[in-house]
């Protein structure tokens, strides 16, 4: 009966992972979306706290909806996280393995703490510049500087979990070698994203686009392994693949 058991365990995580990770996957679109709203709305210099400031007081939902796809990307993280810690235990017990489930969980942690700000501070950051135009401007670049780091931080634990999960995934055959090779784009937006603002690679026009690139390419691999977890979740139910091929 154990055996059983464990295997029933296995497909409810690769279930929850997948679907888990395709929700992270569409919420991500959802979320690039939203943030270049206030330019498509004639709000152009998102740069400017005076902007940004007319922007909420027009169109504050936008500003809150933002943060609620974050929260729910924090939530689908954490289960994707969780699912292929879950399902890949048998095939990946490695300590190593499981730092990079933390780092993904860390991820999830501040994807949350960044959806937050967003949520909660449009009304307190309008009240503060309805008393003066300059303290509202004020806490509007405070409130951005922390959800952006946040939101950064976020990425960058995404991006550690990611290449983890390709490079032992991979090693251990868990996943398709093609998703692992994949892995190679999340690897680029984490080198771009922590090592450009030292200098170390430069700020050529090759590096600039590599980096958008492995942005949407980040998200492609989020679904391609969403897809692999979900499919295989069934799969194994119905007998029609070995559970978790090698």
């Amino acid at each position: 009966m154990q055996p059983a058991t464990s295997n029933s365990r296995e497909r409810t995580a690769l279930r929850v992972g997948g679907l888990s990770t395709i929700v992270f996957a569409l919420a991500t679109v959802l979320w690039f979306a939203l943030e270049i709203m206030p330019a498509n709305l004639g709000f152009e210099d998102t740069d400017s706290p005076s902007v940004m400031l007319a922007f909420l007081r027009a169109h504050g939902e936008i500003y809150v909806y933002t943060g609620l796809v974050l929260l729910l990307m924090s939530l689908a993280l954490t289960g994707s996280v969780l699912g292929a810690a879950e399902a890949f235990a048998s095939r990946i017990g490695s300590l190593s393995f499981k730092a990079t489930s933390a780092m993904g969980l860390m991820g999830a942690a501040f994807f949350m703490l960044a959806g937050g700000i967003r949520i909660w501070t449009a009304g307190p950051l309008l009240h503060i510049a309805d008393l003066k135009a300059e303290w509202g401007e004020s806490g509007y670049v405070a409130a951005q500087a922390a959800s952006q780091t946040f939101l950064i931080t976020g990425i960058l634990g995404l991006g550690l979990w990611a290449v983890g999960l390709s490079v032992f995934g991979g090693r251990a055959r868990a996943i398709p070698l093609a998703l692992a090779l994949l892995g190679v784009l999340p690897a680029i937006r984490l080198v771009t994203g922590t090592l450009g603002p030292t200098g170390l690679i430069g700020d050529s026009e090759a590096v600039w686009i590599l980096s958008l690139l492995a942005i949407p390419g980040t998200s492609l691999w989020c679904l391609l392994l969403g897809l692999v977890l979900l499919r295989r979740g069934y799969a194994s139910a119905t007998g029609e693949a070995e559970f978790l091929p090698a």
